[in-house]
């Protein structure tokens, strides 16, 4: 089991070869295509995309939308599990997100997440956004039970 954790996934490689580049034009899940994040860096355990924050992402004011934090936060702990390399998807069993700024429409968004630590059958993960000037926007953690589905990535078009 020890080295089963120590692999690597493929989507590595994949993340790695788009960096700087739009992810809808790529074959992800239809919602990571939607939130259009730009890859910044990617290793096994932590991912860092740019996401710009377009009009439907706002609520009333034009700020980002509270939803879509915890989306983009959801979204940025997903693509970090799918680069531990494990054969069944995991599966987000709880989440908790503390709201601590904001940003507008038309402003860039840097998300971050990692893995905290991978137990035998849950992972627990951290996230955070950042304005442009580094400044602490979101931050949200979540534990994700390792299961037996298996994922087929290759039917994202």
């Amino acid at each position: 089991m020890a080295e089963e954790r120590k692999a690597e996934s493929p989507l590595i490689k994949f993340f790695q070869d788009i960096k700087g580049k739009s992810l809808k034009n790529f074959p992800v899940p239809p919602f990571t295509k939607w939130l259009n994040g730009k890859v910044v860096d990617v290793k096994r355990g932590e991912v860092q995309l740019e996401f710009l924050v377009r009009e439907e992402m706002a609520n009333p004011t034009g700020i980002l939308h509270g939803g879509m934090q915890s989306a983009m936060l959801d979204d940025l702990i997903g693509i970090t599990c799918a680069t531990l390399g494990y054969e069944g998807f995991p599966l987000s069993i709880d989440m908790h997100v503390d709201y601590l700024g904001r940003v507008k429409v038309g402003e860039t968004v840097t998300g971050r997440a990692f893995i905290v630590r991978e137990g035998h059958n849950i992972i627990h993960a951290m996230a955070e956004l950042k304005d442009k000037d580094g400044k602490l926007i979101a931050t949200g953690n979540s534990n994700l039970l390792i299961t037996h589905y298996k994922p087929d990535y290759t039917k994202f078009k």
